[in-house]
């Protein structure tokens, strides 16, 4: 069966829309439990010499998530943004890498130094993916999406 992942790169502005849709959703009114949304989201918050990211497999039959899952333990461990002969491996959130792969949502931050941001922002072609026993994949970010990122980039 194919495996379709997707990949939401976050900012202040998607952050704060899902913490809005939260509250909404989950019809939050205790400020403890807001505060607490805040506190879990603001992990995911891009430092300024990061890019941060949402991972989603997207497997929506239960019987297909049930048989492909433990193939794909350990794929938060393995993905990675390649740019002109560089690649910049993804840190997983801590604590949410386990042998058993329990989550069809990973967030993962990418941390680049100084001359990595340099060479980002002059790149014209950069990619993001997957290289797993289980899935083996890259797909190259949009125009848009990339003149996006290098903006996010205060270094």
């Amino acid at each position: 069966s194919q495996k379709q992942f997707s990949f939401l790169f976050e900012s202040r502005e998607t952050l704060l829309n899902q913490i809005n849709e939260m509250i909404f959703v989950e019809n939050v009114h205790d400020r403890e439990e807001i505060e607490r949304l805040i506190r879990v989201y603001n992990e995911q918050m891009p430092g300024n010499n990061e890019i941060s990211i949402t991972m989603f497999i997207e497997i929506t039959d239960d019987k297909a998530l049930i048989r492909e899952l433990p193939k794909l333990a350990g794929i938060e461990n393995h993905v990675f943004i390649t740019y002109d002969n560089r690649m910049i491996r993804g840190i997983p959130e801590e604590g949410r890498s386990t042998e058993v792969l329990e989550s069809t949502v990973q967030y993962l931050k990418f941390r680049f130094s100084r001359e990595e941001i340099q060479n980002f922002k002059g790149a014209k072609h950069v990619f993001i993916g997957i290289e797993h026993k289980g899935y083996n994949e890259s797909v190259k970010l949009s125009e848009e999406l990339l003149s996006e990122l290098k903006i996010e980039f205060k270094g």
